[in-house]
């Protein structure tokens, strides 16, 4: 089973492999100064050319095998951030939508991966692995002398404290920060996304100053920690450049004294500098590891894969029977349910019609038959398991659905009746057949290989239900649900619509229709009246119509009688 800490796990190693190869680096950048004493105390003393050109050749080596190692560990970090990304993305989409993860939480996680590949694949992540490697420098300059030993230690730790400090100064800012982004990015996608009917309806200036509201919360957080990034990020250049200065005071002290040679104290600067710059890389890159940790422990607390049931061991067919028990159903930050103790069965091979006034609840019922969303309370079931984990499973769903606002991703015609899967022309031509829009699809531009857009928006409605209508029945599916199907239709494409019903009715299909209009509910063998998220009558077709009228067509159009084929 895959699971966020799995993958998190693979890469832990990769990044322990990178620190193994930092440390390696650090290593080989020892032959600097080791080089530099050995010129100073050896080949100028002895005037030896060939200890020079044969130190000369052995600092090369160490230096070529350093920049390979590097690269190697820089590759290590590049595979691994994007490595990541890929399936990691992959599976925050996959796993968010089989498990009905809210869109805005999906874009958190979204958002917590970018900030995690981004820092792995960033100059960020090096210092963090340099400065475990400081000691080794130190250790280095208490073998010269102790006093710079000693001096150095201090100046490192000053350091150490000062990228604390700056971690524990900015957290909360930084928290705050982020989620004022979010709240900005949201906005200006909302506006950006519907520009033309936004300045259409006069929403221009108060969209903008809407934005700037929610986006002054971000600046004012921004500010504040970068205020207190650079004045901490000033104290540490000043400690690092005071220390590289003190060192050759210092130094220059003991080489009067005679305890330390010249090249001593030009190895000790080369060592003081190479121990510090990682610390004070440290500062720097604070910030971006903040953001970096708080999406890695986001990522690992993601839910496993979604277990999804087969169909049957044998590959049968579902036998198709819908039961919901008691359910209750809240909209997102409703405090009043949509549904409420709502009971209702459908077997196989049934019609049944939704009707009721708009806001009765007719859409977020055919939305929970159809497994869009999952029940608050209660129980919604297709033979027995939750009709929304047979809705997730792959590659074509149980039970076809089109809803009232239909849902299309950006790619072709052919591609989203697939539901971007592996399909022949034909199982796409025989779905749009079934759903009858054949004729609606093949004078787009360019049939099914016509692009539909961002959310579908390059097709008109028209031709964007005919498309959702045509993935509905793609796959043969037992159960069909459709809302609002009439919707944008004159009188000659409902009659083609009612005829479609009327050929997957007599084909055993189970219908579910939510429907305003008379003509639809003619197909219906049962009809749910919905009142106030509550079921107010339900039985069969002539039952219900004798109890409660629901035809309110003028009489003109009710003399108008569709054929029905």
């Amino acid at each position: 089973m895959r699971t966020s800490r799995r993958m998190l796990k693979q890469v832990r190693r990769a990044l322990f492999a990178a620190f193994l190869f930092s440390g390696c680096i650090n290593i080989l950048m020892l032959a600097t100064p080791l080089y530099i004493l050995q010129i100073f105390e050896t080949v100028v003393p002895l005037g030896s050319l060939e200890t020079l050109l044969l130190l000369s050749a052995m600092v090369a080596a160490a230096l070529l095998t350093s920049a390979a190692v590097e690269f190697t560990r820089d590759n290590i970090l590049l595979r691994s951030a994007y490595w990541l990304d890929h399936e990691l993305g992959h599976y925050i989409l996959e796993n968010g939508v089989r498990l009905a993860t809210p869109g805005a939480e999906m874009r958190q996680d979204a958002a917590a991966l970018d900030r995690l590949r981004a820092f792995i694949a960033s100059p960020s992540l090096i210092p963090f692995f340099d400065a475990p490697w400081t000691p080794v420098f130190l250790l280095a300059l208490f073998a010269l002398n102790p006093t710079i030993g000693l001096m150095a230690t201090g100046c490192a730790a000053l350091l150490l404290g000062i990228s604390l400090l700056l971690g524990a100064v900015t957290s909360r800012a930084e928290a705050e920060r982020a989620k004022s982004a979010e709240r900005s990015q949201q906005w200006w996608q909302t506006v950006t996304g519907n520009a033309q009917y936004a300045g259409a309806l006069g929403l221009a200036r108060g969209a903008a100053d809407g934005w700037e509201l929610s986006n002054r919360a971000q600046v004012s957080a921004g500010y504040s920690i970068g205020k207190r990034t650079a004045l901490l990020r000033a104290i540490s250049r000043f400690v690092r450049i005071a220390a590289q200065i003190a060192l050759y005071g210092v130094g220059a002290w003991l080489v009067i004294r005679g305890e330390i040679a010249p090249g001593a104290l030009v190895a000790a600067a080369i060592l003081l500098g190479r121990a510090l710059a990682p610390l004070e890389g440290l500062v720097g890159s604070m910030r971006a590891l903040q953001g970096a940790y708080a999406g890695y422990r986001r990522l690992a607390s993601l839910p496993p894969d979604a277990v999804t049931p087969r169909l049957a061991a044998s590959g049968e067919p579902i036998a198709g029977r819908i039961e919901i028990r008691d359910v209750t159903y809240f909209h997102p930050g409703r405090k009043a349910p949509a549904l409420r103790s709502v009971s209702l069965t459908v077997e196989p091979g049934d019609v049944i019609g939704i009707v009721g006034p708009n806001g009765s609840g007719k859409s977020t019922l055919a939305a929970l038959l159809a497994g869009a969303i999952i029940p608050s309370q209660g129980a919604a079931d297709l033979d027995g398991i939750p009709i929304a984990k047979w809705q997730r499973i792959a590659p074509a769903p149980p039970i076809g659905y089109l809803p009232d606002e239909p849902l299309l991703i950006e790619g072709t015609v052919h591609e989203n009746i697939a539901r971007f899967g592996e399909a022949p022309m034909m199982a796409i031509a025989d779905a749009a057949i079934r759903a009858g829009v054949l004729e609606t699809l093949k004078s787009l531009p360019f049939g099914f290989d016509t692009s539909v857009g961002p959310q579908g928006h390059a097709l008109a409605l028209r031709e964007r239900r005919a498309v959702a209508f045509a993935r509905a029945v793609f796959g043969q599916p037992r159960i069909v649900v459709v809302d609002e199907p009439e919707l944008g239709l004159d009188g000659t494409a409902l009659r083609r619509l009612v005829a479609t019903l009327n050929d997957l009715k007599t084909a055993g299909t189970t219908l579910v229709l939510a429907t305003q209009d008379p003509r639809l509910l003619e197909l219906c063998d049962g009809i749910v009246v919905m009142n106030a998220g509550t079921i107010q009558a339900a039985g069969p077709a002539a039952e219900v119509k004798s109890r409660i009228p629901l035809d309110r067509r003028p009489a003109a159009e009710r003399s108008e009688q569709p054929a029905v084929h």
